[in-house]
């Protein structure tokens, strides 16, 4: 003999299998910031008050010119295809710049610790490269992307007022080109 229980089971189980499920939102990737769109790191720059431009580098990858609160800084694509230098995963921004004040490893070191995501390099003319990498995928959100810009923005502007003694931010930017 069969329970109730079983019985009402058999009953409701058909039922349940041909209610939709709910749908779970994800991001449309044309809502998103994604090195494997160029054009939307563009947009997100142009979004936030600065100016981008979309070319290629030397290889043929995306390379983005952007001036980032006054520092000239190329937005760098990573992990793309070798032969349609399409589907890029990853992009790195990059400032560099002459210091009138020496930055050397023990700024740098505290530089690291400081910002999670950058790093910064002397070369051996005493120049420096500032870098932050992100991986975007198929996309990040655009306060996201928004957020990393400003961190990497706040970086730059610390350097400079570390090796362009004397200027405030705004005038550290314009006096490091």
């Amino acid at each position: 003999m069969k329970s109730f229980r079983d019985s009402i089971c058999r009953i409701i189980a058909p039922i349940a299998m041909l209610a939709p499920l709910p749908a779970v939102a994800a991001p449309a990737p044309a809502d998103t910031v994604s090195a494997t769109r160029p054009q939307s790191i563009v947009v997100a720059l142009q979004a936030a008050g600065y100016t981008a431009q979309l070319g290629q580098d030397d290889a043929g990858d995306p390379l983005v010119k952007a001036d980032i609160g006054g520092w000239q800084t190329l937005v760098v694509f990573y992990d793309c295809n070798e032969v349609t230098h399409e589907g890029c995963q990853s992009l790195q921004f990059n400032a560099g710049f002459m210091p009138e004040r020496p930055f050397g490893a023990t700024q740098a070191a505290a530089f690291v610790r400081d910002n999670r995501f950058g790093a910064v390099s002397v070369n051996d003319d005493k120049s420096l490269n500032v870098t932050w990498d992100v991986i975007t995928g198929e996309g990040i959100d655009p306060s996201v992307f928004a957020l990393v810009v400003k961190s990497y923005r706040l970086a730059l502007d610390s350097i400079g007022t570390q090796v362009f003694p004397g200027k405030g931010p705004m005038q550290v930017a314009s006096a490091s080109r």
